[in-house]
């Protein structure tokens, strides 16, 4: 009986994607979405020519004695993006996921700095890892899982090349605001989540529907105070009005909204976007109003940067200031690519404040899902040389 077909080697470059898998003595064939690209007792696949930052789908099967092809691997790979003037190295690496039945294993690209990861499914802790790797065996195949791997490392490791000096004031800075530690101020946060549908319809030999995804896409920034203290103590407010609320995507009160909507036709996409920006309040020191302004949203552009026969890329950079008093800018930048097979890729980065809500909807009809929500570390998170937080989303359908 031939072994059990596994990955062995998974390699890649901008261009060209390699994998090795259990030698067996069958035939066995690769699917490239659904076309066959190989066919024979050779137990390794190159694919070369490819496309930088795109993903591709793979699946690996044994033909056995009585003509059925079985062991049935899928992988969910692409190949790097590396840019010289990356700020955000989840935007380079490749997050792989790999399933066969009832299991699911996944591996990601290295980040300088960052030795060991936390694994999370569905929100709960499981493990920590010193490897860029993980598998879950005993996997339902019946359920959607969703898994987060979460990493941190010093200012000091980061690509920028301000890295010394933005370490050493984030150090300071950690000292100096009562609300924070050094160590804290002074770490960066990564954050990769991999969404897998049910393992029985990916593994499934039935033929999906061609449908052509609509997504809704909705970027909150918001205090969930409702009065808060202003770290700028020369400022002549010395408090402000918060949003006072948690994680809401239907909220009517924030800092700044971005929506769009990206409806993948057959032939060319269309995209629809809007953006506001909520009102600035003012307090004097016993607490009562003193100002209010509403701030230009000149600074938030989105644009549509590519469109291929497979995806639409998009772009979104937002950087909004306070109207009433000197302070750090609202920065964040999103990359996402929304691939007309329903696959999609979202890369972000943003300062630790405010809090930041990232939500995803499928169809007019469909519920919006939490992507990214993370808290605030407090307002004077803000400040340029504090540690930024990135994040990146994909989903194998």
């Amino acid at each position: 009986m031939a072994n059990e077909l596994d990955i062995l080697v998974l390699e890649q470059s901008d261009t060209m994607i390699y994998f090795r898998w259990t030698a067996t003595e069958d035939v066995c064939r690769v699917k490239k979405e659904d076309q066959v690209v190989y066919t024979g007792t050779q137990n390794l696949f190159k694919d070369e020519g490819l496309k930088k930052g795109e993903l591709y789908t793979y699946t690996i099967e044994r033909l056995d004695s009585s003509g059925k092809w079985t062991d049935k691997i899928k992988l969910h790979t692409g190949t790097e993006n590396r840019k010289q003037d990356s700020i955000n190295r989840l935007e380079e690496i490749v997050l792989t996921a790999i399933v066969s039945e009832n299991r699911i294993s996944l591996a990601w690209g290295e980040i300088e700095g960052i030795t060991e990861f936390d694994i999370y499914q569905n929100g709960i802790f499981l493990e920590t890892v010193e490897k860029n790797q993980y598998t879950d065996r005993q996997v339902p195949m019946d359920q959607e899982f969703t898994y987060w791997i979460r990493g941190k490392r010093p200012v000091a490791k980061s690509e920028e090349s301000f890295r010394k000096e933005k370490f050493t004031v984030a150090k300071v800075f950690g000292a100096l605001n009562w609300n924070s530690s050094r160590d804290k101020a002074a770490m960066e946060d990564f954050w990769l989540t991999k969404i897998i549908a049910p393992l029985d319809n990916l593994l499934s030999d039935k033929e999906k529907p061609k449908a052509y995804p609509v997504w809704h896409f909705r970027y909150h920034t918001f205090l969930p105070d409702l009065i808060l203290k202003n770290p700028n103590l020369l400022s002549p407010f010395p408090y402000f009005q918060g949003d006072g609320r948690d994680f809401d995507p239907d909220s009517l009160h924030y800092r700044t909204q971005v929506n769009f909507t990206v409806d993948l036709k057959e032939e060319e996409s269309s995209l629809a976007y809007d953006k506001d920006v909520g009102p600035t309040i003012g307090y004097n020191w016993r607490k009562k109003f003193s100002k209010a302004d509403v701030a230009s949203a000149e600074g938030i552009e989105l644009e549509k940067i590519e469109e291929t026969g497979h995806k639409v890329s998009i772009t979104l950079k937002h950087s909004v200031g306070n109207p009433i008093t000197t302070s750090p800018n609202i920065d964040y930048e999103v990359s996402a690519a929304f691939y007309r097979d329903g696959t999609y890729d979202i890369i972000g980065i943003h300062d630790q404040s405010p809090n930041h809500e990232v939500y995803l909807k499928d169809g007019d009809d469909g519920e919006w899902i939490g992507i990214h929500l993370t808290e605030s570390e407090g307002l004077a998170y803000m400040a340029g040389p504090i540690a930024s937080q990135y994040w990146r989303i994909s989903n194998f359908h």
